[in-house]
């Protein structure tokens, strides 16, 4: 377990390691957009990193990241405690 904290939704919680930001989300109830379902095709879950990390990133991401602070919540995965805040593109 780990832990989470979304700033601008002001919640914290207990995450299993491996789980992707988006599954974080949707087992607590926390509001993440995903147009695309979570697959990669879009940039609805666009977080930015504030404290910590999570997994490397993925090449499917790159091409919706604006720069290295930036994950998608339906690839980037839980390695540790790690504080992020919803970024969701246009």
């Amino acid at each position: 377990m780990a832990r989470v904290e979304f700033v601008d939704l002001g919640q914290v919680v207990e995450a299993g390691l491996g789980m992707t930001l988006l599954e974080v989300c949707d087992a607590f109830g926390l509001p993440m957009e995903t147009a695309c379902g979570g697959f990669a095709a879009c940039n609805s879950c666009r977080v930015r990193v504030i404290a910590g990390a999570l997994s490397e990133v993925e090449d499917v991401e790159h091409p919706f990241l604006d720069d290295d602070g930036q994950r998608l919540g339906c690839q980037a995965r839980v390695v540790g405690a790690v504080t992020v805040r919803l970024e969701p593109g246009a």
